[in-house]
């Protein structure tokens, strides 16, 4: 997609930096800072160390001596541009929360925090938010006054691609192109040809991205321009080429993909359009990945290192890097590496997702707040209407009223007051409920969007504890024969039994609970084919089917199962041929009783002595407590683990 940043001024930096300078000093104190909101981030940030003293001496003489909030406001805009200008993305956004609370006067003020929120909330990768701040903003962009220059930013189809709904990307990107209806501007149709492109490239479909890219080429080479546009184009004709390679990358052919990438970072090197230059290193990391070529392929990953550690602010560009020179050291077989870079990813991702949860509790705050302060807003306008209108209505049955009939008059004034506040109450009720009703909905909407957020989230530590299982399995594989066997797949066991937890959340209707029955049955049946082949028998007899598990329960119990059925097939059978083992579950008023039993050679004589020493009984012991379970372990005809559970704990 073509940003404002990459589309070129009419004028020469310094040129239209020399007309801002001019403009600047002959203008007033107040045009002063009205000019300095209007300029963008970036252009800020070039300016402002030149003007930075006028403005401060502007903000002594009259910040808080103004009559109004307007030069505090303008102000608060300025220095969360600053602040953004500077990658210090949170503070923009607490300064645009802050001015939207106690400064904006107006939908012009509100649209111009809501703004600096929406660009700042898309930079710390918070796109609910983002989303949400779009939303207010669709709502009050057509009351916008025209002379009031404002950025409305990225547009709902790419804040749909950015939370990884291409479908409706592509399809609100359509209805966006038509409601432009700027076919005649080249340039705008050569920007929406790649935004198609690239959600289709999102999804992998090379076959209906590759058109797009090709059309893109072909505008610019049959578009005549002023040789000074030159460099432009070539950009936008190796961006295309760029994003054409990708879909040969997406198709599994390399050596197409190779030389139209080159030909991006060139161009893009050439217009100093860093970013594109780094989106095209990481893709030629993977491409010689692909081709085993790893010394070629680490020369792309240090020049991708480069780039990123002079810009260490961007959480986003770090996470990419950590997650590549994963891949790049796991193809090279330097596995401790990837191991270590691939933690220095997940650790990244962790701190985005905290430092969003607490900015999602922060703006929960706020804007209670500001409805608060809008609710009294209205309390107040309508109160002073309604003290005019009874005014009015006063003077004028004051200018027809006698003496003689004051009694009469007392009545009628009575009766017109009361039917007038009737009235009011009446339409009061009618817009509270269709308040009422509105907000119902946006509830309901909300309450489905968060259901499909939840069942991501579980679906995506699923994947992810599949991702450490198969890591796991890989070296298992290099260390069969070996203790350490033996202990990486006690803990894939374990991690197992925490994955089938969540996937069988994701795909229950209640995201939540499962059914205690089902999932104590499905946790064994895949304990059992994970673990070695024998001949030992595993039978189960469950019992309850309706009662419910939460993931809280869910997770201890099902790692308790699991260390119980593996000491089973570890020790019971030892020097016997066959053997069985027996997991039920009971309940009844006040427990469910889980026993797990197998017909082996007991327990040895010693058995207090050992399990002080053994992790797995230190485990069960630790889980039982958690699931406040009384475990009674018998040894007769074999080994019994009986635990009462209190269902109190259980019940969800």
């Amino acid at each position: 997609m073509f940003t404002n940043a990459q589309k070129k001024s009419e004028f020469p930096p310094d040129r239209k930096y020399e007309k801002f300078y001019s403009d600047f000093a002959k203008a007033s104190s107040k045009k002063k800072v009205k000019m300095v909101t209007e300029l963008s981030s970036g252009e800020l940030a070039i300016v402002y160390p030149n003007i930075k003293d006028t403005l401060e001496h502007i903000k002594r003489t009259v910040y808080y001596k103004a009559a109004n909030g307007e030069m505090r406001f303008l102000f608060d805009v300025i220095e969360a541009n600053l602040e953004q200008s500077k990658k210090n993305y949170a503070k923009a956004v607490f300064l645009a929360e802050n001015s939207l609370q106690n400064h904006a006067s107006n939908i012009n003020d509100s649209l111009m925090c809501y703004s600096i929120l929406k660009s700042s909330f898309m930079k710390i990768r918070n796109f609910i938010k983002a989303y949400e701040v779009n939303t207010k903003m669709e709502e009050l962009w057509p009351r916008k006054s025209d002379s009031v220059n404002i950025t409305y930013g990225i547009y709902k189809s790419g804040l749909y691609a950015a939370l990884g709904f291409m479908d409706q990307a592509i399809a609100a990107r359509r209805s966006e192109w038509l409601t432009e209806n700027m076919a005649h501007d080249t340039d705008k149709l050569m920007s929406f040809y790649n935004n198609i492109g690239v959600y289709y490239n999102k999804q992998s479909k090379s076959d209906s991205a590759a058109p797009y890219f090709e059309k893109i080429v072909s505008l610019v080479d049959v578009k005549k321009y002023p040789p000074e546009r030159k460099k432009h184009y070539d950009f936008i004709r190796g961006l295309a080429k760029g994003n054409l390679g990708l879909s040969y990358y997406n198709d599994g052919d390399i050596q197409k993909t190779i030389p139209l990438i080159q030909e991006d970072i060139y161009y893009s090197r050439k217009n100093d359009k860093m970013e594109s230059v780094l989106n095209s290193y990481n893709l030629m990391v993977e491409c010689y990945i692909k081709l085993n070529n790893v010394p070629v392929a680490k020369k792309y990953l240090d020049s991708v290192y480069m780039m990123v550690s002079s810009d260490l602010k961007d959480i986003t560009l770090r996470m990419n890097y950590f997650l590549l020179k994963s891949r790049f050291h796991h193809a090279a077989g330097d596995y401790k590496t990837s191991n270590e870079s691939y933690e220095k990813f997940f650790n990244l991702r962790d701190s985005v997702s905290l430092m969003e949860k607490e900015q999602s509790i922060a703006n929960t705050e706020i804007a209670f707040k500001i409805e608060q302060k809008e609710q009294e807003l209205k309390e107040k306008t309508r109160i002073i209407e309604q003290k005019k209108l009874i005014e009015a209505q006063q003077k004028t049955f004051r200018a027809y009223s006698f003496a003689g009939i004051l009694f009469l008059l007392v009545i009628i004034i009575f009766l017109i007051l009361n039917n007038q506040y009737t009235k009011n109450r009446e339409k009061e009720l009618s817009i509270t409920n269709e308040k009422i009703n509105t907000q119902n909905s946006q509830i309901e909407q909300s309450l489905k969007e968060k259901e499909v957020l939840i069942r991501e989230i579980h679906h995506r530590v699923k994947n992810n504890l599949q991702i450490i299982t198969s890591m796991l399995s890989l070296q298992i594989g290099k260390e069969e024969g070996t203790v350490s066997e033996e202990i990486l797949r006690e803990a894939k066991q374990r991690i197992d039994s925490i994955a089938l937890t969540h996937q069988m959340l994701y795909q229950n209707d209640n995201l939540s609970s499962i059914l205690i029955g089902e999932y104590v049955l499905n946790l064994v049946r895949q304990i059992e084919a994970s673990l070695p082949a024998s001949n030992i028998r595993l039978s189960t007899d469950i019992v309850s089917n309706k009662e419910k598990i939460n993931i809280d329960n869910a997770i201890p119990l099902g790692l308790l199962i699991n260390e119980l059925l593996t000491n089973a097939y570890k020790h019971a059978f030892q020097g016997k041929d066959r053997g069985e083992v027996k997991v039920s579950l009971r309940e009844d008023e006040h427990y469910f009783v889980l026993n797990v039993r197998d017909n082996g050679i007991g327990l040895p004589e010693n058995f207090d002595t050992m399990e002080r020493k053994s992790m797995g009984m230190d485990l069960i012991y630790i889980l039982s407590e958690q699931l406040d379970a009384k475990l009674i372990i018998e040894s007769k005809n074999g080994t019994s683990f009986v635990l009462n559970i209190p269902k109190n704990k259980l019940f969800v």
